[in-house]
């Protein structure tokens, strides 16, 4: 079977680009692992998915296809399934929930995962894993992420462990350093700096333009800033631009000054469009913020914002619109410089430098400039890209150019020593046998890239020895004649992929619990205390006094050690207590626009808040269930349930009916409507004059079927 020809087809191309030959040349059919460094946009992706075709219809067996973010997964498994299904390839996706061993994902040929999901079904036995044949490490220069980067090492260094005649693939944008981590694979090198798309490289700065190699003359009006200037330019030639920012706050500040400008080269039928995307970003709350409110007001001039604190709707819909060309303009942070494939013709790179407390503002690494600028000049979109740095002078443009267009990019350096993850990955490593002694531990520890970049692991073995000790305190592990082995309270933590100092606070919290009566704040700070709910909110202007009088008011409700004011973790402390109260007040209901005006925080940093609160509510309910707390179970679970829904536990009844979110829910409560029997006794034209006809009968049509259900059950066969 021509691998290669069904692979150029179902992409809609005719031939190899010179990167796809290269990897031909190196073994890609021959099943040697590659490491492929090469620009965004020169068709790695190409090569992983000719490798997958084989792997999946001649050798039958799996492909992994690892990425980091949950975004690049899902941009992923559309396009593979869109493409490859109709040839009987069945292609899956398994993102977050990380208590399971998802066993449904057996029956697919082609799972698409993020790395973290990938480690915990590693964690939890998944049986089909000793049936993969390729594995496929997307974005793997994000070794060098001190967050990201020490999970992706130990799962490549477990993966080869357990599938070692698997095929690896790892595919990464250009860095120095390219032949240490294809020798610690075991893998040839494909690098190539070919790009299908020319991208031309510069600096604004004034109102002046400096492109190396570009010979048409740009001509920026004086009259203009330059960022409405270079917009103004690329508009004319009816393409599109991407400007990143350093943060949040700049990325809307810029986005609304820039949209006055735009909306003048938007035409009155895309106007009519955009107001639709703009009324679909603005409702995508039952009550929109006004940070909804300002981004729909932005998006019907054609320009758009795009950061963390957006919902993942409203970044999709904003991302779909960019494609299609009907908005202009996106202002974005970093974020959005992985993977994902937008048609921007120009990109400008406008902070070059962040912000970081205490050590003040530090410009980029190379790496991180060359991900923004690879967004630029798109196949099937542009004959040519410009990527350009923003300088406040010619003094600062000189020097732009020399770091970053005349610079490499820095070295990848394994960030695997990390406390948290050392601790996480211990346990893991007992708990699924893989090694039961320190010896083995060790030896586990030598095959990983910080091993081969610093030739030993001595820097690592007290840390090692250190975190054995504390496991064996804390009850996750055992000895027994010199070996090691998980308790069932140690395999559990292991499987909830909790950092064992993270369970071992839990615990130590849910015994406090049984000694007072816990109120659902006492549950809702011992999750805020821990280091997987990080980053926490900052205290603003006289917050410190603040929570300091509700940690006074209120000392008898933490299930923690409350330090002492002088303490180094003091204020620390008082953010873990912010975020429990903005938790708490999402459960009494506080709308998304007043935790925004209270707080500060963004409906989407609430809801990333909300998916982590629920995974460590989910873990401390299952350490209270393991140990025998069932005084506690209730307490938690209805927390729990009231943190999904963000009601008050009063609304719980009418909250779990389809159609009904927290706002229904208090606006049927207050009609007298109050539980299931209520509903079922309302006549329906009083019901459709509190909820309107449609809800109103759709609610009718759920409870009429649950009394049915009922009336079967008592009835019998």
């Amino acid at each position: 079977m021509d691998f290669v020809k069904l692979a150029l087809e179902s992409s809609g191309f005719k031939e190899l680009n010179p990167l796809q030959k290269l990897a031909l040349k190196k073994g890609l059919l021959k099943g040697k692992n590659l490491v492929v460094f090469a620009p965004t946009a020169s068709g790695k992706t190409l090569i992983a998915e000719i490798a997958a075709l084989k792997t999946i219809l001649e050798k039958k067996l799996k492909v992994i296809y690892l990425t980091p973010l949950v975004a690049l997964a899902s941009e992923k498994y559309e396009d593979f399934k869109k493409k490859y299904s109709k040839l009987g390839i069945k292609v899956a996706i398994s993102v977050g929930q990380f208590d399971s061993a998802d066993p449904w994902l057996k029956n697919y040929d082609w799972i698409v995962v993020t790395n973290e999901k990938m480690e915990s079904l590693i964690r939890h036995r998944a049986e089909w894993i000793n049936d993969i044949g390729l594995v496929v490490a997307d974005e793997v220069h994000l070794l060098n992420d001190p967050s990201r980067g020490p999970t992706l090492e130990v799962l490549l260094t477990l993966l080869k462990k357990i599938v070692p005649k698997a095929q690896f693939l790892l595919l990464s944008a250009t860095i120095s350093n390219a032949n240490e981590i294809a020798e610690w694979m075991n893998a040839n090198v494909v690098y190539s700096e070919w790009r299908p798309v020319k991208l031309y490289r510069g600096v604004l700065y004034g109102n002046k333009v400096r492109i190396h190699g570009f010979k048409e003359k740009i001509k920026l009006r004086k009259d203009l800033e330059s960022i409405e200037a270079i917009i103004e330019w690329v508009l004319k030639k009816r393409k599109q631009a991407l400007i990143f920012v350093s943060t949040r706050k700049k990325s809307e500040s810029l986005a609304e000054r820039i949209s006055k400008f735009v909306s003048n080269f938007i035409g009155r039928a895309d106007k009519e469009f955009l107001k639709k995307i703009a009324e679909e970003i603005e409702n995508v709350l039952e009550v929109p913020t006004r940070q909804c409110k300002r981004e729909a007001k932005i998006v019907k001039r054609g320009v758009a914002f795009h950061h963390a604190g957006l919902l993942f709707k409203q970044k999709r819909t904003i991302e779909e619109n960019f494609r299609r060309g009907l908005i202009r303009v996106i202002v974005a942070t970093p974020t959005l410089c992985y993977g994902l494939n937008l048609p921007s013709f120009l990109v400008l790179v406008k902070d070059t430098k962040r912000y970081y407390p205490g050590i003040g503002y530090v410009y980029l690494p190379v790496l991180e400039v060359q991900q923004m600028e690879g967004r630029a000049g798109r196949p099937a979109y542009d004959e040519f890209g410009i990527s350009l740095l923003y300088a406040k002078s010619e003094e600062e443009a000189d020097l732009l150019e020399q770091n970053y267009i005349f610079g490499k990019p820095e070295r990848i350096r394994s960030k695997l020593s990390v406390e948290p993850i050392l601790r996480s990955t211990t346990l893991a490593l007992i708990s699924i046998d893989f090694c039961n002694s320190i010896k083995a531990l060790f030896e586990f520890f030598s095959k990983t890239f910080f091993a081969f970049q610093f030739g030993d692991i001595y820097l690592i073995e007290e840390k090692i020895r250190e975190i054995i000790k504390q496991l064996l305190d804390w009850g996750f592990v055992e000895k027994k004649n010199s070996k090691l082995y998980a308790t069932r309270i140690g395999r559990r933590v292991s499987e909830l992929y909790l950092d064992p100092l993270t369970a071992h606070k839990f615990i130590l919290g849910l015994k406090n619990c049984l000694k007072v009566k816990p109120t659902p704040f006492t549950f809702l700070h011992l999750i805020s205390f821990c280091r997987e709910m990080r980053p926490l909110p900052t205290l603003r202007s006289g917050e410190y006094y603040e929570y300091s009088e509700l940690v006074e008011k209120r000392r008898e409700e933490f299930a923690v050690e409350i330090p002492e004011e002088w303490e180094d973790e003091y204020e620390d402390f008082l953010m873990s207590v912010k975020n429990a109260k903005i938790l708490e007040s999402w459960i009494e209901e506080m709308t998304e626009d007043e935790l925004l005006s209270n707080f500060g925080i963004t409906p989407g940093e609430l809801w990333s808040k909300l998916q982590i609160s629920d995974w460590l509510l989910y873990s401390l309910h299952e350490l209270a269930l393991l140990l025998r707390m069932k005084k506690l179970l209730k307490e938690i679970k209805k927390v729990r349930v009231r943190v999904h829904y963000g009601v008050r536990e009063e609304l719980l009844p009418l909250v779990k009916l389809e159609g009904v979110g927290r706002v229904r829910a208090r606006k049927l409560f207050n009609s007298g409507i109050k539980t299931i029997s209520d509903l079922r006794k309302i006549p329906l034209l009083s019901l459709e004059r509190i909820v309107g006809p449609k809800i109103a009968r759709k609610l009718k049509q759920q409870v009429e079927k649950e009394v049915k259900e009922v009336q079967k059950t008592l009835m019998g066969p």
